[in-house]
């Protein structure tokens, strides 16, 4: 058997330093919570104390008005839309999560996961042709479509409406579409950066919410869900991260979801 490679996180021994004296620890203890971010008392509060109204508004995420109002005129006008999802634990819990929403709202929805090896990644002809086949005139991709260029281009000459929530950084330029929510947009000056595709469809549904008057407990119920696609990806479980697992975790301990069971 071959011995392990160890490979040691870096660390900024100043910040440790300051973080030892600012809340009288050991030294030891220090340097882990600067590995998790946790640099000062305020960060800390967020963290050991998560708080639902501590939320960013998902307003902030560039795009999402666009995005908001394009779910509503298709609730408003009973147009049929498709989520398009990644199959990656990430893709299918920001799916899964999108798709019960919308259901509960009234709106008329489907779905495509794509096949690995016959679709391949990210949205795809396929996947367009499906909806084209069920007459959805609108798709929401989840956790991919930032670089489906063509495929956009593709869904436009079919007369399909295309709106992308990625989590993932983009190239140089953006796809041309009704929507583009994505954190990692050099122009969206959105305060956290680290959601995962189910964290970004997250802030849709809440956004949605928001918009028809609908109360936000509609879409914690599906934290649970959110939290299998945070962990999954392993983003950094900081910020809304840590907010939305935190009660996540306890809808899976306490909860009745026999999938997550």
């Amino acid at each position: 058997m071959s011995s392990s490679n160890w490979h040691i996180k870096e660390f900024d021994s100043k910040k440790v330093d300051e973080i030892s004296k600012e809340f009288n620890l050991p030294y030891s203890i220090s340097k882990i919570m600067s590995l998790r971010g946790i640099l000062n008392r305020n960060i800390s509060s967020n963290f050991f104390y998560p708080d639902k109204k501590k939320l960013h508004d998902p307003y902030l995420l560039k795009d999402m008005d666009k995005a908001v109002d394009a779910v509503v005129n298709h609730r408003k006008n009973k147009s049929k839309l498709m989520i398009f999802g990644d199959y990656d634990v990430d893709g299918v819990s920001s799916t899964s999560m999108l798709y019960q929403f919308f259901q509960s709202i009234d709106i008329d929805v489907s779905y495509y996961i794509p096949h690995r090896d016959i679709d391949g990644y990210g949205l795809s002809n396929r996947g367009i042709d499906f909806a084209n086949s069920i007459g959805a005139t609108l798709i929401i991709t989840c956790d991919c479509g930032i670089n489906a260029f063509d495929e956009i281009e593709y869904a436009k000459k079919m007369g399909i409406d295309v709106i992308v929530t990625d989590h993932h950084k983009p190239d140089e330029k953006i796809p041309n579409c009704i929507a583009v929510v994505n954190p990692n947009q050099k122009d969206c000056n959105y305060p956290f950066s680290g959601l995962c595709g189910a964290g970004v469809a997250f802030k849709l549904a809440l956004a949605v919410a928001d918009k028809i008057s609908v109360d936000l407990d509609s879409v914690w119920k599906y934290a649970d869900i959110v939290t299998l696609g945070i962990a999954a990806d392993i983003v950094p479980m900081i910020d809304e991260n840590r907010i939305i697992s935190h009660f996540g975790l306890k809808q899976i301990r306490e909860g009745n979801n026999i999938g997550i069971r």
